[in-house]
């Protein structure tokens, strides 16, 4: 079994074009993969998948809300374009055996570059307002939540239905080991953070909606999330007790106690208002969500450019109302940060500076909105570089506060933002924290070198670059790219082992950068 061309290139033009999940930030040398993918797919056409042992990941604790947690996996590059061409190739046989998108909303598989690996992004949405229309026949609704489902996911309930799925024995036998290598050999869990993982995690529940469906459930789900409408309170829990008992000899999962309940219609209608993503918190955020979907048409992942946007359209992003906006939401007892985040996917699209200033004065309160902060920040257009330079004081001073030093996620997050801009700078402050900084912070400090073109200090490192982990390797990789053509092609050449298709694509793109 060898993977196909086009989904080679299709996994790779869609990780450069969107990154490999919502979590992290974007790998930057996966656009070196991009610009040279005939030569990266010229070393995995035609070739056994067990040829590209799993490298390893990186894992961590993400926040949720103000008190919550989860831990988050972010794949080795090589890893991420395997898998994303893997699902693009055969995640047609998974969705075929699913029932229909009108039962079951979450991740239903249609590839596309613009969109990604899924249809619909307005599929929570959809799965709200369904269940709003069905509750008004029920007489009680019960909701409830597979508990701790990504990682409760046992290998085998994978291996199984990914070959009853149609999936060839080896890309069944390639998935299984990259997600024992996730898990650290247990056979128990599917890394969250990856996009192609949905349509995984998808894949074991068939057996249990279709369990639900033979039993006569009148049931819609989203992924974990489980909704049924019964004619009776004796029903409702005739069901509950069915689909735990479902659960549990299905793939021994079970139920989040806190978040299983018995609702009344005119309860649950409320519910279902408060859970749709588009419920703007007050008129000036209705309003400038009009104007972003006036220009994207709706369009998630479009972006608004400066010049093609109304100046007067332009205005209404005021630093007053986008920081009133997003005080409103912190100001509440129980902060929303779902809809905080869509909100900053949101501001994302029209890159306005409105938010900086409120975002990074409340960053510690804003912690589970972190990843999508910076992604904001990061597509911010129309800043003088002086006042970039300010910003980048601003992070600083952040990295130094006890939250984000504290957390590894915060502190990675933050110094992205050093490696995509020049104008933050600051580089003489990071240097001086390399040494004494842990190898998620070490990596991204050598990629903002490189933005700030710290060849000299770059240089210093050449000898270190042979130790360090593979992480730090590829972006010492992609850095030396900086270097004279003689001296990187030495460095490549002579000091420099490549393991596996990606580190020799990436090798080779900076000989010849």
């Amino acid at each position: 079994m060898t993977l196909q061309k086009n989904s080679l290139e299709w996994a790779i033009e869609f990780l450069e074009k969107h990154s490999d999940g919502d979590l992290f930030p974007k790998i930057l040398e996966l656009v070196a993969i991009y610009e040279k993918r005939d030569d990266f797919i010229a070393l995995v056409e035609g070739k056994q998948l067990s040829e590209f042992e799993p490298k390893p990941c990186r894992r961590f604790i993400v926040p949720k809300d103000e008190i919550s947690y989860r831990q988050a996996t972010q794949l080795y590059p090589q890893d991420s374009i395997l898998l994303s061409a893997l699902v693009h190739q055969f995640g047609q046989g998974i969705e075929d055996r699913r029932l229909d998108s009108s039962q079951v909303f979450s991740y239903r598989f249609s590839p596309s570059i613009d969109e990604g690996l899924y249809k619909a992004k307005t599929a929570w949405n959809e799965f709200w307002s369904s269940a709003y229309n069905k509750s008004q026949n029920s007489s009680t609704i019960l909701y409830c939540d597979i508990a701790d489902f990504y990682n409760q996911i046992y290998h085998h309930s994978v291996e199984n239905q990914l070959i009853e799925s149609g999936f060839p024995n080896q890309a069944v036998k390639w998935i299984v080991s990259l997600l024992e290598s996730t898990t650290a050999g247990v056979s128990r869990g599917v890394p969250i953070g990856p996009h192609a993982i949905h349509l995984i995690a998808e894949a074991t529940l068939i057996p249990i909606d279709n369990s639900m469906k033979t039993n006569g459930l009148n049931f819609l789900r989203y992924a974990d999330d489980i909704i049924v409408f019964c004619d009776s309170d004796k029903e409702s829990k005739s069901a509950l007790s069915l689909i735990a008992s479902v659960l549990d000899k299905q793939q021994r999962l079970m139920l989040q106690r806190h978040k299983t309940r018995f609702y009344k219609p005119e309860d649950f209608k409320v519910l279902c208002a408060n859970m749709i993503e588009d419920r703007p918190i007050n008129k000036n955020e209705e309003r400038l969500l009009g104007i972003i979907q006036r220009y994207t048409g709706g369009n998630p992942y479009a972006s608004i450019s400066y010049n093609s946007i109304n100046l007067e359209d332009w205005k209404q992003f005021s630093e007053s109302v986008v920081s009133n906006i997003i005080k409103e939401y912190l100001s509440k007892d129980e902060v929303d940060y779902i809809r905080l985040r869509w909100f900053y996917r949101r501001l994302s699209q029209v890159g306005h500076p409105g938010a900086l200033d409120v975002s990074i004065k409340n960053l510690e309160r804003l912690g589970p909105c972190l990843a999508n902060i910076c992604t904001y920040i990061a597509s911010i257009q129309s800043i003088d570089p002086e006042e970039w330079k300010k910003v980048g004081g601003k992070l600083i001073a952040l990295l130094n506060t006890e939250e984000i030093e504290s957390n590894e996620f915060f502190r990675l997050s933050i110094l992205s933002l050093f490696t995509k801009n020049k104008h933050i700078n600051h580089f003489t402050s990071l240097a001086s924290r390399f040494q004494c900084s842990d190898p998620f912070a070490r990596r991204e400090i050598l990629l903002a070198a490189s933005q700030n073109e710290a060849v000299d200090w770059l240089r210093e490192y050449k000898e270190a670059s042979i130790s360090m982990d593979p992480w730090q390797k590829m972006a010492f990789l992609y850095c030396a790219a900086r270097f004279p053509t003689d001296e990187k092609k030495y460095f490549i050449n002579n000091r420099f082992k490549p393991e596996g298709p990606y580190d020799v694509t990436l090798a080779k793109w900076s000989k010849s950068t």
